[in-house]
């Protein structure tokens, strides 16, 4: 099932320009959001915050991105490839799924969980450093920060940042986007922990004692 991983980082030469320019469109979005705010309110700024927070997401992964380590091994399946690339980007999916809610106490909730879960997928993604990867590879296995207590703290903190946006437009279009996401980070989950027990010896054990997703849940 598993390679070791070519010295040319191939993830990087493709993805990188797709979050580099991400992360520019996310930068000039912020700035033209401030300029904007004519006014003080809890919902401006909460997406002010939300924002901000999106455009350091996306420098974060840029810096990962260019002083990442080489791969331990990289896994052989396509699937597993193709439904990483694809859950990274089908959250984009969503505001074309239904129409914002003009209700000021959905926009507000909706915000503060999105600000929740991004705030998890930061400290989860930061806290991964050299390791971070999209499809399924083996880098310096991280149990520290989150990982402590739960094996995929960057899937969690992204799937509540989503459905905080599928509140703010929710639609069974929505709905039906989430739960696909949901469902491939479930399988990103498993194909990641097969490599990785693979790789490293340690793992089954850390495995054993660690929650998923969720602490004495899932």
């Amino acid at each position: 099932m598993n390679r070791t991983a070519r010295k040319i980082d191939r993830g990087r030469l493709i993805i990188l320009p797709i979050f580099s320019l991400l992360m520019v469109v996310n930068i000039a979005g912020f700035v033209e959001q401030v300029k904007a705010a004519d006014s003080v309110s809890s919902i401006k700024i909460a997406s002010l915050i939300n924002s901000f927070l999106v455009v350091i997401f996306y420098v974060l992964l840029v810096i990962l991105y260019l002083i990442r380590t080489s791969a331990k091994s990289t896994t052989d399946s396509l699937t597993a490839k193709t439904v990483a690339v694809i859950s990274t980007f089908l959250p984009f999916a969503i505001p074309f799924a239904g129409k914002q809610s003009n209700e000021p106490g959905i926009i507000l909730f909706a915000s503060l969980v999105t600000m929740f879960g991004m705030v998890i997928s930061l400290y989860s993604i930061g806290t991964l450093g050299k390791s971070f990867g999209i499809i399924p590879q083996a880098r310096p296995l991280v149990t520290s920060g989150p990982y402590r207590h739960v094996r995929h703290p960057a899937y969690v903190g992204e799937l509540i940042a989503v459905f905080g946006i599928v509140l703010a437009r929710f639609s069974l279009a929505a709905i039906v986007v989430f739960c696909l996401l949901a469902v491939m980070q479930v399988y990103r989950a498993v194909q990641e922990e097969k490599l990785l027990s693979s790789t490293f010896p340690e793992y089954e054990s850390y495995s054993q004692n660690r929650a998923r997703f969720i602490p004495g849940i899932l």
